[in-house]
């Protein structure tokens, strides 16, 4: 099995599927043969250290898209994990430790090479308070549009890390329906810089700073 993706993204799959009080049982069967033979297939996607192919995680949102009956299940997925714990101590640490949102999206194929193979992000530009990305992915790769709903879910919501408002994102055009990327134009209120301040004295600075250091 290819290693395209962290076990991050699949573990909130089945966190918001928890949440929600949905039998999930069906949906990790008949993943892949290596994920088949595993005694616990369920631990090892859980299991944000470990790495799965393209095709499992696209088949994972697929599958729970159909369980829930809801288009936007991959959205709310990206919501939910960016909220919630799903996302993992030490990737919000990662995402807190750049300080802000600019200087996130300043960084954010570094932070986006820590879960994914699958993409590379470009930032086209940056202002006080909006931006616009790119999203280009690799062709190589098995994926989906519900990738890219669960990757707008994540960039909606994650000033609440710091503990401030969703951003709004508009999509210009999508990968998934012919573009040849997929574009978000990113904007936030500017009382989030607020939080973000504030957000820095609950936070240990040497760890923060060894994060940046590692990466």
């Amino acid at each position: 099995m290819k290693k395209e993706t962290k076990c991050v993204n699949s573990r909130a799959v089945l966190d918001y599927l928890k949440a929600h009080d949905i039998d999930y049982a069906g949906i990790i069967k008949d993943l892949d043969p290596e994920i088949d033979g595993l005694e616990d297939p369920e631990s090892f996607l859980r299991d944000p250290d470990n790495w799965i192919s393209g095709e499992v995680v696209s088949k994972l949102f697929e599958r729970a898209t159909r369980l829930l009956d809801d288009d936007q299940a991959a959205y709310k997925i990206g919501r939910y994990a960016t909220e919630n714990t799903a996302l993992g101590f030490a990737q919000r640490i990662v995402v807190k430790a750049f300080w802000s949102i600019k200087t996130v999206l300043r960084h954010c194929q570094k932070i986006n090479d820590q879960w994914n193979r699958n993409k590379k992000v470009e930032l086209i530009s940056l202002k006080r308070n909006e931006a616009t990305i790119r999203l280009h992915w690799d062709p190589g790769m098995e994926t989906s549009k519900h990738m890219c709903q669960y990757n707008q879910g994540v960039y909606n919501y994650f000033p609440l890390i710091w503990g401030g408002s969703r951003l709004t994102l508009t999509e210009k055009c999508c990968y998934f329906d012919g573009a040849p990327y997929c574009e978000y134009h990113l904007k936030w209120p500017l009382r989030n810089r607020f939080h973000e301040t504030i957000s820095r004295f609950f936070s240990s600075k040497s760890v923060l700073m060894d994060t940046i250091k590692e990466m």
